[in-house]
């Protein structure tokens, strides 16, 4: 699988990191954080998006606010609104040595064990875990997926629509920050990690 097939082609292109460089940025997203134009935010569900606007007044449902107008840069695009005052949903994109710690890490990431006899609660309960807007999250969500995957189809079963639903949207939102951290087109990303492994992009979203 694709977030598998990551780990040993960046650790050896980049090399390993120390954990401090992810706990060191993931305090810096604590503090107060203002966005200009042409800045690089993470917004939750859409990956990585480019900040075309700031102080945008716009009127929505009758109330007068003031706007972030982002771009999302994965392929389904489109331009988000964002109110200034919530700018909270929003947190600037991982630095490479942030991300390549967390490719290292990726083997250490436990799955989520949490089900339930009703899908609708479940899938509820990883779509909060991706509006977390949190890289390790999204993480967490392809693996815990990749594992309940690979076991249905080991009883021969077809795969959960749910479970590869959730599966793309993680590994999209993961690849997102991948490319945009390493400067590196996803569609680049995507043939290193094909040439390791010709399956990696079996489920790829």
């Amino acid at each position: 699988m694709i977030l598998f097939a990551v780990h040993d082609i960046l650790v050896q292109r980049y090399g390993r990191f120390t954990r401090c460089a992810l706990i060191s940025e993931i305090d810096v997203f604590g503090g107060d954080v203002v966005y200009s134009v042409n800045d690089r935010v993470v917004y939750a569900n859409y990956g990585v998006c480019i900040v075309t606007k700031t102080n945008e007044p716009l009127s929505f449902g009758g109330a007068d606010r003031r706007y972030y107008v982002l771009e999302a840069t994965r392929k389904r695009g489109g331009t988000v609104y964002v109110p200034m005052d919530h700018e909270d949903f929003l947190r600037p994109i991982l630095s490479r040595n942030a991300v390549l710690d967390l490719v290292d890490r990726f083997p250490l990431i436990e799955t989520d064990d949490f089900k339930d006899s009703n899908s609708h609660t479940v899938e509820d309960h990883f779509k909060q875990m991706l509006r977390e807007n949190d890289c390790l999250q999204a993480m967490r969500v392809a693996k815990t997926m990749r594992e309940r995957i690979a076991e249905q189809e080991s009883k021969r079963h077809i795969p959960s629509s749910m479970y590869t639903r959730l599966y793309d949207q993680a590994v999209g939102l993961v690849l997102s920050e991948f490319s945009a951290a390493l400067d590196m087109p996803e569609d680049e990303v995507m043939r290193i990690m094909h040439e390791s492994d010709p399956d990696a992009l079996a489920r790829m979203a």
